[in-house]
């Protein structure tokens, strides 16, 4: 099966990273936002974080040179944010909480910082905006960074900053508590390649725009993009709930087994991010027994219908109440009434029709991850 270790797993109402690099500072958080239907699937690249930043001199400060220096060491966590793709973040009261930064990318052999290594160190960058025209970022010599200087006019009308607003950047802030750091706007600011650093009180993020994004159908020739499955597909490809059944194939159609449900179901339950094995059906069993969901009479070969397959991801949500649905296939004193309700009232799945839900109509692959999808979403 394909396995694609560079995933980084997020189970967000979009399809977004909630965990950020460094911790959170009072409930806020980016996540990303992809078209729907889209398959989009997220990546992210763990670096030494080596930061570069300005120093200032001179007469009133205005003399610009690189001087400062931040090392966090090789647990730094950088996400790809491709075209497309924008970023959201949340918790956030206005967008003046935000502050923005922009870094390029360098390789240094030798420089002016004490124990300096090679490797890569991300650079900040300047923006500088005169008075009436868009924002934008100062050149930087790449090849030999440390050469940059600016000499900062302080005329009142030219803004020269390291960090900025979303505001400032021309993002486009919605009124409902969100600020979008649209893609498209974010690619008119940087270069591919560049990194963004979204800083809210003491926490950061980085993300690195990284071009066109990586589609489920890159992976998986037998999973459009723009069909429903799309996005479920690429959740469980990236939360290690699920691999295709062959190295390019997901087999969307193929009827799924009540053992095969338990497995993604126990993957998607356990908390601890551990890298889906061969064992896992059996501690899948194992742990639906425990919870109560199975007995002895099991048998995972059994084809997973409608009726099973909600009845046992209500049993992992530890069987919520919820308002009774009215479908004239599910008898009132159904065994799986109760998961019927709850999965129509969370939205995991509706009916086959108006009146039916098709309890004993089998599921596919595709339906499953959908189910477990929009359950866990």
């Amino acid at each position: 099966m394909k396995k694609i270790s560079a995933f980084f797993l997020a189970l967000a109402l979009c399809f977004g990273l909630a965990v950020p690099a460094f911790a959170a500072d009072g409930g806020a958080y980016p996540t990303f936002k992809a078209p729907e239907n889209s398959g989009t699937i997220f990546q992210a690249q763990t670096m030494a974080i080596k930061l570069v930043g300005f120093a200032r001199s001179g007469s009133n400060n205005t003399h610009i040179t690189y001087g400062t220096f931040q090392d966090y060491g090789n647990s730094g966590s950088v996400r790809l944010a491709p075209k497309g793709v924008d970023i959201v973040v949340t918790g956030v009261e206005s967008a003046e909480e935000i502050r923005l930064c922009a870094f390029t990318a360098a390789d240094l052999e030798e420089g002016p910082f004490e124990d300096l290594s090679e490797g890569m160190y991300l650079f900040a960058r300047l923006f500088v905006q005169e008075s009436g025209k868009d924002i934008s970022l100062l050149p930087l010599n790449t090849d030999d960074p440390m050469e940059f200087e600016y000499d900062d006019p302080k005329d009142g009308k030219t803004l020269v900053a390291g960090n900025i607003t979303p505001t400032d950047a021309g993002f486009q802030v919605n009124g409902d508590g969100d600020v979008v750091l649209n893609s498209e706007r974010l690619y008119e600011l940087l270069d591919e390649g560049d990194l963004l650093q979204v800083i809210v009180g003491n926490s950061f993020w980085l993300y690195r725009l990284s071009g066109d994004p990586l589609l489920v159908s890159d992976v998986f020739t037998d999973v459009d993009t723009g069909k429903w499955v799309s996005d479920p597909v690429a959740w469980a490809l990236m939360s290690d709930i699920t691999n295709g059944t062959a190295e390019d194939k997901f087999s969307p159609e193929q009827n799924c087994t009540q053992a095969q449900i338990l497995t993604f179901l126990y993957r998607a339950a356990r908390e601890e991010q551990v890298e889906s094995s061969s064992e896992d059906m059996e501690l899948a069993v194992q742990w639906a027994r425990e919870k109560g969901m199975i007995d002895d009479s099991f048998d995972g070969n059994t084809p997973c219908t409608r009726a099973t397959a909600v009845s046992y991801i209500w049993q992992a949500f530890d069987k919520p109440n919820a308002q009774a649905s009215s479908f004239t296939d599910v008898p009132t004193d159904a065994p799986y009434g109760y998961a019927v309700d709850w999965a129509v009232e969370k939205g995991v799945t509706n009916g086959t029709s108006d009146t039916a839900f098709s309890p004993e109509k089998v599921c596919s692959r595709g339906e499953i991850v959908t189910f477990l999808y929009r359950a866990y979403n």
